[in-house]
């Protein structure tokens, strides 16, 4: 009886276990990301101020049309790394988070993969502020600028 009672339990559980639904996670990304921000004016330098909760990587200026200010990191263990810039010229600024955790979209992180490289460029340009998406091979726009009175 008790072997029945065991047989008709473990042909349960394998029944049940094969029916349950599997959740599929997205692949995981990049575990380094290299984040650019590029100076694409065409006649200003750009002031540019980049920084984590844990890392402020100072003011840098970029003169000329093409300079490229540049730093890596690795994800944090609890995938909460988040860095935001303020870009500034004479006329106008924006702020934005240039790096987020991403755990249910993945909108930042397919932009920002180059190959299995993670790379966000982030562009000022006259017009606006761009951020390469290398899956479409375009540059998107993303924020505006704020002119100053």
């Amino acid at each position: 009886m008790i072997k029945n009672i065991v047989v008709f339990f473990l042909f349960t559980v394998a029944l049940v276990g094969a029916q349950v639904p599997r959740v599929a996670l997205p692949p995981p990304g990049p575990s380094r990301y290299y984040i650019h921000v590029v100076n694409r004016l065409s006649k200003l330098g750009l002031l540019v101020h980049c920084q984590s909760k844990d890392d402020d990587l100072g003011y840098h200026r970029l003169l000329n049309h093409g300079d490229d200010y540049q730093w890596n990191f690795k994800v944090n263990f609890w995938g909460t790394t988040l860095y935001w810039c303020k870009l500034e010229t004479p006329h106008a600024y924006v702020s934005f988070e240039s790096f987020w955790p991403e755990t249910q979209h993945l909108w930042l992180r397919d932009r920002c993969k180059h190959g299995t490289i993670g790379t966000c460029i982030w562009t000022a340009k006259d017009d606006e502020i761009y951020l390469r998406n290398f899956l479409a091979n375009v540059d998107e726009l993303i924020h505006k600028w704020i002119y100053k009175r």
